[in-house]
């Protein structure tokens, strides 16, 4: 699936799903040094079941990749957007804010 279409997807396959809380996860820019790298991998690995994920940024800039790449990159993402991570499916889902929280959902049958 072309960037363009993982993004629209997204937005029209994600609205049925359960979310979490907002969690806490720190970030990482030249005022704080904080985001918790340990703590959302955690999360990721319990929610995904696959290897694979969508990262959706954009547009322009939404992909597949490997949920440890894709988690070593939300870091760098969040100091100038949001972050989506989706399974292929598009019904599990980790929400990423730039003010350093996150959120996780997913569609109850």
């Amino acid at each position: 699936m072309d960037s363009r279409n993982i993004y629209i997807s997204s937005q029209h396959k994600l609205t049925g799903l359960t979310w979490s809380e907002l969690i806490y996860v720190g970030l990482n820019h030249e005022k704080a040094d904080e985001y918790k790298a340990d703590k959302v991998a955690e999360y990721a690995h319990a929610l995904f079941d696959e290897r694979e994920v969508y990262v959706v940024v954009g547009r322009h800039d939404s992909h597949l990749a490997l949920l440890d790449d894709a988690l070593k990159g939300v870091s760098t993402w969040l100091k100038t957007t949001d972050v989506l991570l989706c399974n292929w499916s598009f019904t599990k889902a980790m929400k990423f804010y730039k003010i350093g929280v996150m959120n996780y959902g997913e569609k109850v049958s």
